[in-house]
């Protein structure tokens, strides 16, 4: 898969997964092992993102739009989140 293609994959929360955004941050909680994750600012705006319909350039550029980041560097960090996120199971693949 090249790195376009990684950018235009779809997160989504998949059921078993808990979720609540609390002042600025959101606690992530599997039903697996019902452990709490809490995710960092930039890391809580991105997962709030993650609808099943947006991509990961647009969540980036929505992260661009609200950080002081660049497009770059938005990608590169978002999608290393995100397949950490998916290999613990907190997120899925829409497509």
């Amino acid at each position: 898969m090249t790195s376009g293609d990684t950018y235009q994959r779809v997160p989504l929360i998949p059921d078993g997964v808990a979720w609540k955004a609390y002042e600025g941050e959101v606690l992530v909680v599997t039903s697996q092992d019902a452990q709490v994750r809490t995710l960092s600012e930039v890391g809580s705006f991105a997962f709030e993102r993650f609808d099943g319909q947006a991509t990961l350039h647009s969540v980036a550029q929505a992260i661009v739009g609200e950080f002081d980041v660049t497009e770059e560097t938005a990608l590169t960090d978002l999608t290393a989140f995100a397949e950490d996120l998916h290999r613990r199971g907190l997120i899925a693949w829409a497509d």
